[in-house]
C-alpha cells in the first residue's frame, strides 16, 4: 500500500507544481515529430456537436464548392487531430484547439465545441495512443518471455508520448484537475488491460486485478520519470523502468500491498485515491 501511494503522492505533488504558470526490446529511439491520430470515439461532452461545425450559405458554396465540400467532411476527431500538431507551441490548451480549427479554414471560436478544453484535446490523444499501441506491437512480441512482453509494450507505449514530453507535464496536471481524475483513471486502466491483454495474458481470477495494479504502479512512475529525463534516447527512463521491474520481482505475481489494493473492487479504489488527495 505504501508504494502505491508514494507512487500517486508523487504524480499529485507534480501536477500541482505544474498548474501555476522496437525488436527484441531495443532501446527505443524517439523523435520531437507529433504523432497523428486515427480515429476516436468522440467524448460524451462534444460528441453531438458535429452539426456545429460552421456553414457556408448557398451563394458561398457556390462561390467555393472545393472549401464547402472540405468542411462538411469535416469532423471534431479531424481539428483534435490537427490540433496535436500545435501542442509542442501552445500546450495542451483551446489555444491549439483554435490554431487548428483556423488552420482548416474555420472561425477561431470553434474551439467552443469543446468545452472541456486541453481536456478534450488529452481525451483524444490517449484513446488514439490505445488504438495506435497493437499496431506499433504486431509481430514484436513473438518469441518473447511474458515480462519481456510487458517491459516491451510499456516501453511503445510510453514512446508515444515523446514528440509531447516538453509538454507532458501540463497533460498531467490537467489530468489531476478533479474533473478529470476519472477520465484519467479510465484511461490509465485501458493501457494497463491492453498491455496485458497483448503479452497473451488470460487470467480470470484475482490475479487478472494484481497484475493491472502492479503495471500501473509501475506504469504511472515511469512515465512520471520520463518527463525529467534529459538523457539520449531517454536511457534514464528505460534504466528507471528495468529497476521498477526487478523491485516488482516478476510482474504479475499478487503481492500483500497490491492485493490490499485489488480487493477494494474498482469502486473504492477511486474513492480511496481522492480521498487521499492522490491521483493516478
Amino acid at each position: 500500500m505504501a508504494a502505491i501511494q508514494r507512487t500517486l503522492f508523487a504524480r499529485q505533488a507534480f501536477s500541482l507544481l505544474s498548474r501555476p504558470t522496437p525488436a527484441r526490446l531495443a532501446p527505443f529511439a524517439l523523435t520531437r515529430t507529433a504523432t497523428t491520430a486515427r480515429s476516436f470515439t468522440a467524448s460524451a461532452s462534444w460528441r453531438s456537436e458535429e452539426s456545429a461545425l460552421p456553414s457556408q450559405s448557398p451563394q458561398d458554396a457556390q462561390q467555393q464548392p472545393t472549401a464547402a465540400a472540405s468542411h462538411a467532411k469535416t469532423t471534431p476527431e479531424d481539428i483534435l487531430k490537427k490540433a496535436l500538431t500545435f501542442v509542442p507551441q501552445h500546450g495542451w490548451t483551446t489555444v491549439s484547439i483554435a490554431k487548428a480549427a483556423e488552420s482548416m479554414g474555420y472561425p477561431t471560436i470553434i474551439h467552443g465545441m469543446f468545452p472541456k478544453g486541453g481536456a478534450d484535446l488529452i481525451d483524444y490523444f490517449l484513446q488514439d495512443c490505445l488504438e495506435r499501441l497493437p499496431l506499433e506491437l504486431e509481430g514484436r512480441m513473438e518469441g518473447l518471455g511474458t515480462q519481456e512482453k510487458i517491459k516491451l509494450g510499456t516501453l511503445t507505449r510510453l514512446g508515444m508520448i515523446a514528440p509531447y514530453i516538453d509538454r507532458w507535464h501540463e497533460a498531467l496536471a490537467i489530468m489531476g484537475q478533479p474533473s478529470n481524475v476519472a477520465m484519467s483513471l479510465n484511461h490509465l486502466a485501458k493501457i494497463v488491460d491492453e498491455i496485458w491483454h497483448l503479452a497473451g495474458d488470460k487470467s480470470a481470477d484475482m490475479n487478472w486485478y494484481t497484475k493491472r495494479a502492479s503495471l500501473a504502479g509501475v506504469y504511472t512512475t515511469t512515465e512520471l520519470y520520463m518527463t525529467t529525463d534529459k538523457t539520449p534516447n531517454y536511457q534514464a527512463t528505460q534504466k528507471f523502468l528495468d529497476r521498477r521491474f526487478e523491485d516488482a520481482a516478476t510482474v504479475g505475481k499478487a503481492t500483500n500491498e497490491v492485493l490490499q489494493i485489488a480487493e477494494f473492487g474498482a469502486k473504492s479504489v477511486l474513492g480511496l485515491i481522492t480521498s487521499k488527495g492522490f491521483r493516478m
